[in-house]
């Protein structure tokens, strides 16, 4: 039974496939099946959570499964409405999953912030930082009336942030903005990428998936490498940074008709810029005009790390000043950094910026702050004053972050804030970002530079049990509206960096 409808599916594969390609299921999300790693495909099966995409389906033949749709909308309007008043999704990727694994916990009773970060714990969200998440939970539990945000208002801050438009509300909380994999015409043939080049074409995913033999990705033992040697020279703080996954929960993924414009794998924003330029619009269609049908590309997550772009690594030296050099790492294939080099030199004169090729995966110009950030936090902590760690990006957004016993105290000025709660999430979301940077986040490779940890879990992102308190300060203004990402991940990278004891490597703690 589904959602209190009899059905019947093939047997075959996973509960995930029969949900998503058999039944028609959107609002069940696969981010990384099948390692059940990242919560997104969670749904209730006899009432109980659990994650789809490691469920085989004969397994739950003649029992109850519940997918998000499918809960009871008394007991899931209250939810929606506290994920809204405090910006608790930002993509709305994960927040399906998370939302059906929340209405389980609080059917055991109210949920205060330790329930709510214990309920989390099977679950990845990339945006949000997760506190705006359990303030969600814990508001619902409660009897406080509940203020939703106006909705133009924060999507227009959504927007700004993201780079590209982005909805906001309730909908997307529920996992209906237009993601590239849930809007395919029905019948389009798949094209599954699954390993580090190339598709298997089939007619559904899991068919795909059989045919590409692909398994489930590894952790591997391998130590992280930091791939760019030191700048010659005595300097002041020096730093190396490996290579970040940039760990974005809705896989590449786009379709198209012959002949037609391919759906963007950017819909509705996610990935902090690292999927801007993925191939995967231009493969579907070139696919599609080969094969005179529609055809559907998607990538599983094992094919999202071997080819996704990273983080350039780097290596930083500067001296007391502010003035020093940077050497960026280039790996044959990836776009060139020269512009990229050049930005940061404007930004930050004094600053030699080099480009060194490295043996490794690919690179990206987009991902937030590639580069600069880290030169900013650099400089920012030269500068620091009692502990806080000031940042000014060249369009004049400023942020100023601390941490104070376990807590993190950041204070942002982006000109208006169009909507508090939408720019407050994404601070949050900003500082749960540099905060995991610094600390534990990196990705091995092996010799030849192939990416060797493919699982979610191996990218070290800290979780909502790790994740600080985050105390946000917005500036009220009426100056034109700034994005505020950058600035703060940057003072977040230089207020822990700065708490770490400047260990000249990152991660600190791995």
């Amino acid at each position: 039974m589904l959602n209190g409808v009899d059905v019947t599916a093939s047997g075959a594969g996973t509960l995930l496939d029969a949900l998503r390609d058999e039944l028609g299921r959107l609002d069940v999300k696969d981010g990384c099946a099948p390692q059940g790693q990242c919560g997104c495909c969670t749904v209730l099966v006899d009432g109980a959570p659990r994650v789809a995409c490691v469920t085989p389906l004969a397994r739950v033949e003649g029992r109850e499964v519940t997918t998000l749709d499918g809960l009871d909308e008394s007991e899931l309007a209250r939810l929606l409405d506290a994920f809204d008043q405090v910006a608790a999704s930002q993509c709305g990727f994960c927040t399906p999953g998370i939302l059906v694994r929340l209405c389980a916990a609080a059917r055991k009773g109210p949920l205060d912030d330790r329930a709510a970060r214990a309920a989390l714990a099977a679950h990845l969200c990339r945006c949000t930082g997760f506190q705006p998440i359990v303030e969600a939970a814990v508001a619902a539990s409660g009897t406080a009336d509940l203020v939703v945000r106006d909705p133009a208002a924060a999507a227009a801050r959504a927007t700004l942030e993201s780079g590209t438009t982005q909805l906001a509300g309730t909908s997307v909380a529920r996992g209906r903005a237009p993601f590239a994999d849930d809007t395919a015409p029905a019948g389009a043939l798949v094209a599954l990428g699954a390993g580090p080049e190339g598709y298997e074409l089939a007619g559904s995913t899991a068919a795909a998936r059989r045919a590409s033999g692909v398994r489930q990705g590894r952790n591997s033992t391998v130590s992280l490498s930091h791939p760019v040697a030191l700048p010659p020279g005595s300097f002041d703080l020096v730093l190396q940074t490996t290579w970040v996954e940039p760990a974005y929960l809705e896989p590449d993924a786009s379709w198209c008709v012959p002949g037609g414009e391919p759906a963007s794998p950017f819909a509705n924003a996610g990935a902090f810029g690292a999927k801007r330029h993925s191939p995967v619009a231009r493969d579907a269609r070139r696919l599609a005009d080969e094969r005179g049908r529609p055809v559907r590309v998607r990538w599983t997550r094992e094919a999202v790390v071997l080819r996704g772009a990273k983080r350039p690594p780097l290596a930083l030296g500067l001296h007391a000043d502010g003035s020093g050099t940077l050497v960026l790492g280039w790996t044959a294939g990836s776009p060139p950094l020269d512009g990229l080099a050049a930005s940061i030199r404007a930004a930050c004169p004094g600053v030699d910026v080099q480009v060194e090729e490295v043996t490794g995966p690919l690179v990206g110009t987009t991902h937030r702050g590639a580069g600069l950030a880290e030169v900013l936090a650099a400089r920012a902590v030269l500068a620091e004053r009692g502990g806080e760690c000031e940042v000014e990006t060249p369009d004049g957004a400023r942020a100023a972050v601390r941490l104070e016993g376990d807590r993190v105290i950041a204070r942002v000025a982006a000109g208006a804030p169009l909507c508090a709660a939408t720019l407050r999430s994404y601070v949050i979301g900003a500082v749960h970002q540099g905060l995991s940077m610094v600390t534990h986040e990196g990705i091995a490779v092996d010799e030849e530079g192939t990416p060797v940890d493919l699982t979610v879990r191996s990218f070290s992102i800290t979780s909502a049990k790790q994740m600080p308190p985050v105390d946000v300060e917005l500036v009220d203004s009426e100056d034109p509206p700034l994005a505020a990402g950058t600035a703060v991940f940057a003072a977040t990278l230089a207020a822990v960096w700065l708490a770490e004891g400047t260990t000249p490597r990152w991660p600190t703690r791995r």
